[in-house]
């Protein structure tokens, strides 16, 4: 299951990395600020963000 949209709501990010077993980065993105999490994730993950449907 791979979100497809670009504004993807952080909750669903958080259950696609919990599906492929990378839970740590989930809690990580869980305690990000709201306004911030996409960019840290994109720009530390470019390519686990876009398999998860995050681009900038």
């Amino acid at each position: 299951m791979l979100a497809t949209k670009t504004g993807c709501e952080k909750e669903e990010v958080i259950n696609i990395l919990c599906e492929m077993g990378l839970d740590q980065i989930a809690r990580w993105i869980k305690v990000l600020p709201e306004h911030r999490w996409e960019n840290m994730f994109v720009t530390s993950w470019p390519t686990l963000a876009k398999k998860c449907g995050v681009s900038r």
